[in-house]
């Protein structure tokens, strides 16, 4: 009775509310997804836009943030309008993460060779390590996301493309290289930002290839090699596995699924070799300084 009398004493704040929350819960069935990809966007956001805007990295790296962001934002736009689904936001999520995070974060840490001073330095190592925490939360989305659109049991129907089986040993990849960088950065209160390593490096490369290796084999097709559901468990390499069938091909054409791929193959050429990183004179990292506090 008291709920009743005060909503129709209070209509349309308590109108305004659900409204918020409708437009808040975008995925279908598991709002909450939603709630941590927005988190997500905030968190990466503000390192993106300066990966995109300031001076310093190699013109190769800086054009691929671009590039990705562009080929996401065409993706999303395309699929979303033929229609929304918990399958849609895992291409979307991982689009994210892999296409325009990833990018941004590589671009980030190499230029920090642009500049000489260690406050301008640090300050694109922050950037790089706040991306790559955004990375982790969209990809963490976009399984989450496809996981939850599965049946239920493990492994079950989990697991048994190829596209599935490197895209986790990507973000096995990528989960070992968050908690390389947390050991060396020592305290998170004061952690050491300028450090090298070798490894990490290497195993960052691994990464990133290997996810958007997934995302091509996803664009392709669903070719299952195993079946977790067998005794014993049975391998296999079924003929059609170089056709084209995929969820790309089936919404948008051959065509499109092969401009997606083109544009993914040439995003990673150009991040893994992106040439020398520019140096910026003393002033504009001075300059810089100052666009980032």
């Amino acid at each position: 009775f008291v709920l009743e009398f005060w909503e129709n004493l209070n209509p349309s704040p308590h109108k305004a509310e659900l409204a918020a929350m409708e437009a808040l819960a975008f995925i279908p069935d598991y709002p909450a997804l939603g709630y941590v990809l927005l988190g997500v966007g905030l968190l990466g956001t503000p390192s993106l836009l300066r990966a995109l805007w300031l001076a310093g990295g190699p013109l190769r790296s800086k054009m691929s943030v671009f590039h990705g962001l562009g080929l996401t934002v065409t993706i999303a736009a395309l699929t979303l309008k033929k229609g929304n689904s918990l399958f849609v936001w895992h291409v979307i999520a991982m689009s994210l993460g892999v296409l325009v995070f990833q990018p941004a974060a590589l671009h980030s840490i190499l230029a920090r060779h642009s500049f000489k001073d260690p406050e301008t330095r640090k300050a694109r190592v922050m950037d790089h390590k706040l991306l790559q925490m955004a990375v982790m939360g969209s990809v963490a989305v976009g399984f989450l996301a496809i996981f939850l659109n599965k049946p239920a049991g493990f492994p079950g129907r989990h697991f048994m493309s190829v596209h599935s089986l490197v895209g986790l040993f990507a973000l096995a990849l990528m989960g070992w290289n968050i908690l390389d960088a947390g050991y060396r950065q020592g305290s998170p209160f004061a952690p050491k930002l300028l450090w090298v390593s070798w490894l990490h490096r290497s195993m960052g490369t691994l990464a990133f290839t290997f996810a958007l290796l997934a995302v091509m084999l996803g664009f392709f097709n669903r070719t299952a090699i195993v079946d977790w559901a067998a005794e014993p468990i049975v391998f296999s390499l079924p003929d059609t596995w170089h056709e084209m069938d995929g969820w790309a091909k089936n919404m948008h054409g051959e065509n499109a699924t092969w401009m997606f791929i083109g544009a993914t193959v040439l995003l990673l050429a150009n991040m893994l070799v992106p040439g020398g990183a520019r140096v910026v004179p003393r002033w504009r990292g001075d300059l810089v300084d100052k666009k980032t506090s």
